[in-house]
């Protein structure tokens, strides 16, 4: 009967009739993404990463969004992206991103993490299944998926800015075209020099990680996706031991991705997406990781907020 009511008052909730049909089709959890941006961001846990993330992303990061004028701001669009091996950014994002657009990201994230973290449905964010996406996406809202997964994230430090996505990973070509919404790369200039992780240092130090790829490549049956799943736990686990570290941090929007559906095969878009998104690393971080760059644009930047302050 509660479980019933809930569903009652989480379907009023949402306004939209076109979102308010789409969230039917979902249990409970999953309609939490369908509920209009301002209410998710209006949300306890929401203001609480309020404090945790906003504050420390702009004055210890000087946070900065550039390129959000590509963007229609009243329709759908998927933001594809690398993952970092930290896995620090992605709330961070989302939570400024809210204050900086008045619209929440819906992130896709691994089917195995959210019955660990199931808070993280308070951000918008749901397991990313195809039909889910499409629905947000038919439904309005902002969705962002990082195709390379956690594989990219455990492929070690020198692969840092590279994109790299398992052969088999095209879902997210398949939910745009048939949502009909433009694939919009986007990149964190010092994702990688934000945090350090001391487990992950020494984990790459050892080449555990193109160890762990080169078994993953394999592709044994059974052993490889049980190996996945474990791998992706317990580097998810491992990524909350961490060392902030004073980067300039800012979020490039790149140019939407044009494709055909009439004219362009799903195996072209997915590698125009790549090269779209690895275009827009290059142009944005083209020293690669480097501590001592991502510092020295802190410092730059911190220079001149002052001086416009005593110039005032």
């Amino acid at each position: 009967m509660e479980l019933t009511n809930l569903k009652k008052k989480t379907d009023k909730a949402i306004a939209d009739p076109v979102a308010r049909n789409e969230a039917r089709r979902y249990s409970l959890p999953t309609r939490l993404a369908f509920l209009p941006d301002k209410t998710i961001g209006e949300l306890w846990y929401f203001r609480i990463l309020t404090w945790i993330y906003y504050y420390v992303f702009i004055c210890f990061h000087d946070f900065e969004i550039i390129g959000m004028d590509k963007i229609d701001p009243k329709k759908s669009c998927l933001f594809i992206s690398r993952h970092s091996t930290h896995n620090a950014e992605i709330t961070g994002i989302i939570v400024c991103s809210y204050y900086e657009t008045g619209r929440v990201i819906r992130s896709l994230i691994h089917r195995q993490l959210i019955p660990f973290f199931p808070v993280l449905r308070l951000l918008g964010c749901v397991p990313g299944q195809r039909d889910t996406a499409i629905s947000l996406l038919n439904s309005g809202f902002w969705v962002a998926v990082i195709p390379g997964g956690g594989e990219e994230a455990m492929v070690g430090h020198e692969n840092a800015y590279e994109v790299r996505w398992p052969e088999k990973r095209k879902g997210f070509v398949h939910v745009a075209t048939e949502a009909q919404a433009p694939i919009v790369p986007t990149f964190l200039a010092n994702q990688e020099e934000m945090r350090w992780n001391p487990i992950l240092f020494f984990w790459n130090l050892l080449g555990l990680g193109r160890l762990y790829s080169s078994i993953l490549a394999l592709n044994i049956p059974i052993f490889t996706p049980i190996l996945n799943t474990i791998g992706e736990i317990v580097w998810f686990t491992m990524t909350w031991i961490q060392i902030p570290i004073p980067a300039k941090l800012t979020l490039y929007i790149g140019d939407p991705i044009s494709y055909d559906t009439s004219k362009d095969s799903i195996e072209d878009i997915v590698e125009r997406s790549h090269n779209s998104l690895q275009a827009l690393i290059n142009r944005h971080q083209p020293q690669g990781k480097c501590y001592s760059n991502a510092i020295k644009q802190r410092i730059a930047s911190l220079k001149k907020y002052w001086i416009s302050k005593i110039s005032k």
